[in-house]
């Protein structure tokens, strides 16, 4: 049994979907989060692999039943993925090679200037992932598998270990049909619907949609806020903040500043705690209320458009001051907002 087998064996066994590995020949050319020596500088290689989420869980949240659900088990499934590529590293490490496991999320280069909002990872699953065969890019950017969609979680270790890279998937290997749903299904409007950004890996190229900017994702995605353009439906984030043109960086700046500030200011949920810390906003607890462009997916268009029918029929989240979280439909939430005393709604608009 060869080392790529035994490695194949060692994650499948531990539930891993797929399993690739790239080096830094087939990494070369690309952008700095491409390059294996930031966190091993006697790196020759890097594997990858992909861990599935619950898709119950994942409709339960799209259709307001219940966010806590996936919340928590989205956490579980990444901390399983550090825990799983620790152990990898531990058993390369055994064998002579120093190994280092690449966290699943929320370690950025801080290296970087403006670091908290560029967010730029020590070293990107997903290149690694694309290059390695372990998936391909959606539309959106996420890293997906035909029949799973980008339901998946990625974990990677980087070692000196010399491995036989894996090849890209071909393009009819690809989970995407540029339904473009992750689009429509992002309040943020970060993602333009059909202007291309390419990356090139060891002179491979591999494209997704280019992003107008991140900062209307990390007002969403970040928990801040969540309505939808339209008014009709919302993420499980309570606030209501109108996102500016996504060109406009100095009033997404303001609105994100301003969105911070209130965002610690609201009550204590009463549906429990869940959520996570982040260096990148000062040590704020955030929830997991959106991740709508990656749950929305599932590689299969009937299911992805009911995942889509869950979504903009679920509703929207208000706050009480008492911290109650409630779900109505979009007219109703209106009117309950209003009513509540300005002292309190101020903190979500």
């Amino acid at each position: 049994m060869t080392i790529e087998e035994s490695i194949r064996e060692f994650l499948t066994e531990r539930g891993a979907l797929r399993v690739g590995f790239s080096t830094r020949e087939t990494l070369a050319g690309g952008p700095p989060s491409a390059d294996l020596t930031y966190v091993l500088p006697s790196a020759r290689s890097a594997v990858t692999f992909a861990l599935p989420l619950d898709r119950d869980a994942m409709r339960q949240c799209l259709s307001k039943k219940s966010q806590f659900a996936f919340e928590q088990h989205n956490i579980d499934v990444n901390r399983k993925a550090g825990s799983i590529a620790k152990e990898l590293a531990q058993w390369l490490e055994e064998k002579g090679y120093k190994s280092v496991r690449l966290h699943a999320n929320n370690v950025y280069r801080k290296d970087v200037p403006n670091w908290q909002l560029a967010m730029r990872p020590d070293v990107s699953h997903r290149y690694l992932a694309v290059r390695s065969g372990v998936g391909s890019f959606g539309w959106s950017g996420n890293v997906g598998i035909k029949g799973y969609g980008s339901t998946i979680i990625l974990g990677s270790v980087v070692t000196e270990m010399e491995l036989e890279p894996t090849p890209p998937l071909p393009p009819e290997e690809g989970f995407c049909d540029q339904c473009k749903l992750c689009v429509a299904s992002c309040p943020s409007g970060m993602f333009h619907e059909s202007r291309e950004t390419s990356v090139i890996l060891g002179g491979q190229t591999f494209s997704h949609s280019q992003r107008i900017s991140y900062l209307p994702c990390q007002l969403v995605c970040g928990g801040f806020t969540g309505l939808s353009k339209n008014g009709k439906w919302s993420t499980w984030s309570p606030g209501r903040y109108a996102i500016p043109d996504p060109t406009d960086e100095n009033s997404l700046l303001e609105t994100l500043v301003r969105a911070i500030g209130n965002y610690s200011k609201w009550p204590k949920r009463s549906d429990g705690e869940g959520g996570f810390e982040t260096g990148a906003f000062g040590g704020l607890n955030l929830r997991l209320t959106c991740g709508n462009c990656q749950m929305i997916c599932w590689g299969n268009r009937e299911e992805t458009r009911e995942n889509y029918r869950l979504l903009t029929t679920s509703g929207c989240v208000i706050q009480r001051d008492d911290g109650t979280i409630e779900v109505l439909g979009a007219e109703e939430a209106a009117r309950e907002f209003e009513r509540m005393p300005p002292g309190h709604t101020n903190l979500y608009r």
